[in-house]
């Protein structure tokens, strides 16, 4: 698998509203892969989780992920890009859940409530990619 830098013919599938497949590793050693809106920022993956889930957990245990993003356009065509969790970083606003929300739904995220939801932001430094 290649180094980054990502070609740039790549870049433009990280910029579309498409989800990823998001491959974490359980405790027990296996994987789980969930969908994920993510955003591509000077290099990094970012996504947002819940406190709550088993994908946050995972990375919490194991920082290493895979990120497989399919090509719309040609569905036998994706990238895929393996990394390395450098930051969980709690946040209590929805700022930047509103940044993936615009990308994927052209608003923003609906209120959860009072108090809202613990939610974390994931900084994924891109160790390799390969793409079809």
């Amino acid at each position: 698998m290649p180094l980054p830098p990502i070609p740039e013919s790549w870049l433009i599938l990280l910029e579309k509203p498409v989800l990823g497949m998001l491959a974490t590793i359980n405790a027990s050693g296996g994987p789980e892969v969930n969908p994920v809106w993510f955003l591509w920022h000077e290099g990094q993956l970012l996504l947002s989780v819940k406190g709550d889930t088993r994908k946050y957990r995972n990375m919490r245990t194991n920082p290493n992920v895979a990120l497989c993003i399919p090509d719309p356009a040609i569905p036998r065509n994706y990238l895929e890009l393996r990394g390395t969790v450098i930051d969980l970083k709690l946040y209590t606003d929805l700022s930047f859940v509103n940044l993936l929300a615009r990308k994927y739904t052209n608003a923003d995220f609906a209120e959860e409530g009072p108090g809202g939801v613990e939610r974390y932001r994931v900084t994924i430094r891109v160790d390799r990619w390969t793409g079809q």
